[in-house]
């Protein structure tokens, strides 16, 4: 009886031990974040080659007129250097969409009507960011320019544009000083962040078959924003050359991040791999003739930005936040005929965003 009732006492014992073991391995179990825009995807019909995506269309629509401005939050309102910071990214994302429309129409210039639309979208370019007098008249005259010129079926960046020049002349003379006194030669140093950064950062770009699943988990398990960032940049880079190397994982990866609007330096970084992942192998394609959707990045882009203005705001003396804030800001928008020898130039970022930092030498200098 005494055996019986020892038996009796154990089972249950052993039934809480197995329950817990069990409950630590669903605590193990990687959750992976979903890639967010399979929508897109599974929704193009049989003879589309490639998504719908809001204004963007099939990635060859023209997109000047229809240009987002981020909306300044009121935490940001009455402030003169968030403002600033405003201005200078607005300008820079009106004129980088004039030239992606320029880029389109010149691409198929030889096309009867085609340029039209661009023609029309130039015409008619949303400059209502811009509170700059003389920035935005000499973009609007450059934009109507290179308007002209498409419908006389002359590519605009064929002859000079004095409007251009205006433009340049306009913009310097508003942001030289602003950003001489706010920006420095120093670099981000994510061993700052992350003490075992040098360990991991290496092993992230020899050891990409059997470290890659083990970086995601140490990505998707960090509590900490910052280290977090910085953990995802070497998923990326581990990602890229894995044998099952997956875009979308790694874009689900880091859009979860990006929308935390959260403080890292490496935002816009985070961004720029976002953004060359889904244009190349997801979205769009390298060819100059690939579908690219520049509204939808730029979304995503508005969005970093505000993070870093709000930074800047309660950390003004930050001058890498400023400086890769400016990065955000100018990175061109993925263009047509651009300086890349083959293909649109989100080659080009892929090239410098991945392809440099496994064939430079200095790498983990350079990365550190």
């Amino acid at each position: 009886m005494k055996c019986l009732l020892k038996i009796i006492a154990i089972v249950p014992l052993l039934w809480i031990l197995l329950s817990c073991d069990g409950n630590n391995k669903v605590q193990r179990e990687l959750i992976m974040p979903s890639f967010p825009y399979q929508a897109y995807l599974d929704s193009m019909g049989g003879d589309q080659w490639a998504p719908n995506i809001g204004d963007d269309g099939e990635g060859f629509e023209a997109i000047s007129h229809n240009i987002r401005y981020p909306e300044m939050p009121d935490t940001l309102t009455l402030s003169h250097f968030a403002d600033s910071l405003l201005q200078c990214y607005n300008i820079a994302l009106a004129f980088n969409t004039m030239a992606y429309d320029v880029s389109t129409a010149e691409r198929y210039m030889s096309e009867p009507n085609f340029g039209l639309a661009q023609a029309d979208a130039l015409d008619s370019i949303n400059v209502s960011g811009i509170g700059e007098r003389e920035i935005r008249e000499a973009l609007l005259a450059a934009s109507k320019t290179a308007a002209a010129c498409i419908r006389k079926g002359v590519k605009p960046n064929s002859k000079g544009n004095p409007a251009v020049d205006k433009f340049y002349e306009a913009y310097n003379k508003y942001s030289t000083t602003f950003i001489e006194n706010h920006i420095s030669d120093e670099e981000f140093k994510p061993e700052t962040i992350l003490e075992e950064y040098s360990e991991i950062h290496a092993k992230a770009l020899a050891d990409t078959a059997s470290f890659r699943q083990e970086l995601l988990r140490m990505t998707l398990e960090e509590p900490d924003f910052s280290k977090q960032c910085v953990l995802a940049r070497e998923f990326a880079y581990c990602n890229y050359r894995h044998p099952q190397r997956s875009d979308k994982e790694m874009v689900a990866v880091i859009d979860k991040l990006l929308r935390e609007n959260k403080y890292s330096p490496l935002l816009g970084e985070l961004w720029r791999m976002w953004r060359v992942a889904l244009q190349i192998n997801i979205l769009g394609s390298r060819s100059n003739d690939g579908a690219m959707y520049n509204l939808f990045y730029n979304d995503m882009r508005n969005r970093v930005a505000l993070v870093y203005i709000a930074h800047l705001k309660t950390h003004p003396y930050d001058k890498i936040a400023f400086k890769e804030f400016l990065r955000l800001a100018q990175a061109y928008n993925i263009t047509r005929n651009s300086p890349c020898l083959f293909g649109n130039n989100a080659n080009l970022e892929d090239m410098e965003l991945f392809y440099s930092v496994y064939n430079d030498d200095s790498a983990d200098e350079s990365n550190s």
